[in-house]
């Protein structure tokens, strides 16, 4: 469990994570690099492949990580070998093959929290690492569902889309959605939040695909099982169901990152009073209030056998607090007499 007594929107993540949990679903880690590189021998082709692999996953963090037009404004060229190298902390390397002259693979590259900020500072750029509670993709293919069995919904299945900013939840192999095509492309909040609860997931994306001829066109819908409203986030176009896959989670990240910058520049901090009746109980809220996406920060001020007094700090839209709050079984209340207060439901 992270700190209850910080935890901070933009940084995320205060130090170096071991080893044995280097390549769990956090932001710093950029899954399914393939490599593929020819030397005159095999130890120079794979040198030459795993570095150029390391390189680009460098520069794909640092794109996940920052908003676009903070790195145009830098005048952000990219990483170089060297600089990218200090950054890595751990890597993974999958589906080998070499000969004589050449090297293939798929390298997950895990990088320092800490390391990266720091170059980011440096280059005046802004972090954003905090991510999006997992969204519940339904791939729908010609008014159907498309299952892993399908390439549009294999995409979807894609590991290195678990690590984005809004990491992206695909039916786990062996099960299957129990709404219809025509509920999730009409919008059937009652079907879509009985597939969340299903899945574990407060919101949902709604991905049809259609195939022009010259690639792949994919409407989305973006439905926030919280409040249950919809946003419709446009069309992505790209060669293949993989890349379109890709290209949709870029489309959601981005906005995210802007929501984010939204968030720090109408941050509020209020006091609230955390009431329980069992240490249970206090782990819960601490759990839910430390997760939660619009708590940016969180300070213990004083703390008792049955309450504790804090100072949070969210972006601002007292609605969207109580909502999630909600969501996860905490009541969010406030009165003029007695300020504003947080309990477990019920």
């Amino acid at each position: 469990m992270r700190s209850f007594i910080s935890r901070v929107l933009i940084t995320g993540f205060a130090g170096v994570i071991s080893a044995a949990s280097a390549f769990a679903a956090d932001p710093f880690t950029v899954a399914g690099v393939y490599v593929d590189a020819s030397g005159d021998s095999a130890i120079a082709a794979q040198t030459e492949a795993i570095s150029n692999g390391q390189l680009r996953a460098a520069n794909m963090l640092i794109e996940r990580l920052t908003p676009g037009g903070q790195r145009e404004s830098a005048g952000w060229q990219g990483l170089d070998v060297q600089t990218a190298a200090r950054l890595i902390r751990g890597m993974e390397i999958a589906n080998e093959k070499r000969s004589s002259g050449r090297y293939l693979g798929d390298i997950t590259v895990a990088f320092n929290p800490a390391a990266v900020q720091g170059y980011l500072k440096a280059q005046d750029m802004l972090m954003i690492s905090s991510q999006s509670s997992e969204r519940l993709v339904i791939p729908v293919l010609s008014g159907k569902l498309a299952s892993g069995a399908h390439p549009w919904g294999a995409a979807w299945e894609n590991p290195a889309l678990t690590h984005a900013l809004t990491p992206i939840k695909a039916v786990p192999s062996g099960q299957r959605l129990s709404l219809s095509a025509g509920a999730a492309l009409a919008g059937d909040m009652a079907a879509l939040k009985a597939e969340g609860a299903r899945f574990g997931a407060r919101q949902v994306l709604v991905a049809e695909a259609r195939d022009t001829g010259a690639g792949i066109s994919v409407a989305l819908k973006d439905y926030n099982l919280d409040t249950g409203k919809a946003r419709d986030m446009g069309r992505v176009d790209a060669p293949t169901y993989a890349e379109a896959a890709i290209a949709a989670t870029a489309r959601l990240e981005d906005d995210w990152k802007q929501a984010a910058i939204t968030q720090i520049d109408n941050a509020v901090s209020m006091e609230v009073s955390v009431l329980y009746r069992s240490h249970a109980d206090w782990q819960r809220l601490q759990s839910v209030i430390n997760n939660s996406a619009q708590i940016s920060d969180a300070r213990l001020d004083a703390l008792s056998k049955d309450g504790a007094l804090m100072t949070i700090t969210y972006g601002g839209d007292i609605g969207r607090l109580a909502n999630e709050l909600s969501f996860k079984g905490v009541t969010f209340e406030q009165s003029e007499a007695g300020g504003a207060v947080i309990r477990v439901a019920g």
